[in-house]
């Protein structure tokens, strides 16, 4: 069976706005652009290499809002894990390409199917959209774009799903920026780059 991905044409994407970094949805609505004119490409080597196209990738960030807890995990340092550039790296996003089984709403339906495959929760909750991740200065990150969104349980464990995760837990702002600051410790841009926002969300609930 091909693989595909759903991917938009970047000029198209980023006509009116451009920018690097994470944006809050409130600034844009990047969701409109993409479901008005996203396709399905198939996967490979010649997507995973054409800056010319922004594959949409669903960024889930799981929160247990009581004990104020973001979960961060470990990508497995093998086959488990497909893509070779980002194995054995730190994040805090479950998430994955758009494929054409989730058709119905595109977005939101890769998000919860990644969430399930990924994860393991008594509850799945259904995430919210927050915002967007673009970066241009890597290899991965030029042809990828991410929508933000927050899942929030009251669930203090996560169990590990399809083996793509070598480990994982609950964290708190300390210990989240422990393994920032550990040099042993390779983390993902897109998790540094969402870190700020996540810290201040955190910081702000009662």
């Amino acid at each position: 069976m091909v693989k595909e991905a759903l991917a938009v044409q970047r000029d198209i994407l980023f006509r009116e706005k451009y920018f690097e970094g994470f944006l809050p949805i409130s600034d844009f609505d990047y969701i409109s652009i993409i479901l008005k004119n996203f396709v399905y490409y198939t996967r490979g080597e010649d997507l995973e290499h054409n800056s010319s196209l922004k594959q949409i990738i669903p960024y889930v960030l799981i929160l247990n809002p009581l004990v104020k807890k973001l979960f961060m995990y470990r990508r497995a340092n093998n086959e488990s894990y497909s893509e070779v550039r980002l194995r054995n790296k730190w994040s805090c996003g479950v998430g994955g390409h758009i494929e054409r089984v989730d058709a119905e709403n595109p977005i939101e339906s890769a998000m919860m199917r990644e969430l399930q495959e990924e994860v393991t929760l008594k509850n799945y909750p259904q995430p919210k959209i927050v915002g967007y991740l673009n970066d241009d200065s890597g290899d991965v990150e030029k042809v990828h774009f991410g929508v933000v969104a927050l899942a929030e349980t009251n669930e203090q464990e996560v169990s590990m799903g399809d083996g793509e995760i070598a480990e994982g837990k609950f964290m708190s702002i300390e210990e989240v920026e422990q393994v920032f600051a550990n040099p042993e410790n390779q983390v993902e841009h897109w998790t540094k780059l969402s870190w700020p926002f996540v810290k201040q969300y955190l910081l702000s609930l009662s």
